[in-house]
């Protein structure tokens, strides 16, 4: 992770709970991708405010849920940061947490493979070197995911 992460705090909403009184799995994708758009506005601000919005696809997320997520109404925090970055693609590492103290409980962990794309050819382009300086500004230590063997039924 890097030295200071970027924190998105994100309100929970009532139907992100499920029968079972907790925040579904699927919400958490959601949570992902609110603070994802929050992070990528303020990494991409031009020196003059101006955010770019360069375009991007997901191509994989990848969750381990930690632990159960009961619903609150104080918002959760989503510690965010650039994991790895390649020609074309970047990945996103995040931590679904409690609060920004340095022992929160975490909730999730997860990690997300952004690919820059050209609409128009469907194609995609490398990262512009402008971007890829962004993107090493929050550059921090890969996820640590429970990763399985190929080949793992």
């Amino acid at each position: 992770m890097p030295l200071r992460p970027y924190y998105v705090d994100v309100p929970l909403r009532w139907s992100d709970m499920d029968a079972l009184r907790h925040v579904n799995n699927v919400q958490f994708v959601r949570l992902l991708e609110e603070a994802r758009v929050i992070a990528l506005r303020e990494w991409f601000r031009e020196s003059d405010g101006r955010t770019r919005h360069p375009q991007l696809l997901i191509a994989r997320t990848e969750i381990d849920y930690v632990r159960q997520l009961k619903y609150r109404p104080e918002p959760i925090v989503v510690a965010i940061w650039v994991s790895k970055i390649s020609g074309a693609s970047f990945d996103i590492g995040y931590e679904v947490q409690a609060s920004r103290d340095a022992d929160a409980e975490v909730y999730a962990a997860a990690e997300s493979t952004q690919v820059a794309f050209d609409m128009e050819t469907q194609r995609p382009v490398r990262i512009a070197a402008h971007d890829r300086l962004l993107l090493e500004k929050v550059q921090g230590e890969p996820v640590s995911l429970k990763r399985r063997p190929v080949g793992h039924l």
